[in-house]
């Protein structure tokens, strides 16, 4: 297993619990993180460890458990430091509302730092567990 993908499966483990304060030596200054198909997403990457961190740190308000299951973290053949990962979550809102969905993620990884994270998802899971709380 390669160092970037060790790093990967460091992130998407800080990422599930939600504990952004770790995100600190593991996440770029400079880290852009992207989810288009997030209801209410910008059109545009998030750029920057502070912004990122103060909408993932909202975002994990909501869940009372966020789980990622089957992960799949692979490099990319002809580049070290892109990371491919397929994964499935399994996930309780604090208001009670179940959610499970189904991720690709590309993530950028240098010198074990995550510098880009590029999320695809099915938004109608996320509006089904959020509907009124949106």
């Amino acid at each position: 297993m390669s160092s970037a993908i060790d790093t990967a499966g460091r992130w998407l483990e800080v990422l599930a619990t939600g504990a952004v304060a770790e995100w600190d030596g593991l996440v770029d200054p400079d880290f852009s993180m992207h989810v288009p198909f997030m209801p209410g997403e910008s059109p545009e990457p998030t750029v920057g460890l502070e912004p990122n961190r103060a909408r993932v740190a909202a975002l994990w308000a909501a869940w009372e458990q966020f789980e990622f299951t089957d992960t799949e973290i692979h490099a990319a053949a002809d580049d070290p430091e892109l990371i491919f990962v397929t994964s499935r979550s399994v996930a309780k809102t604090v208001w009670g509302a179940p959610y499970e969905n189904r991720y690709m993620i590309r993530l950028r990884v240098h010198d074990g730092i995550v510098r880009e994270h590029l999320e695809f998802m099915n938004p109608a899971p996320v509006l089904a567990a959020f509907e009124g709380h949106l």
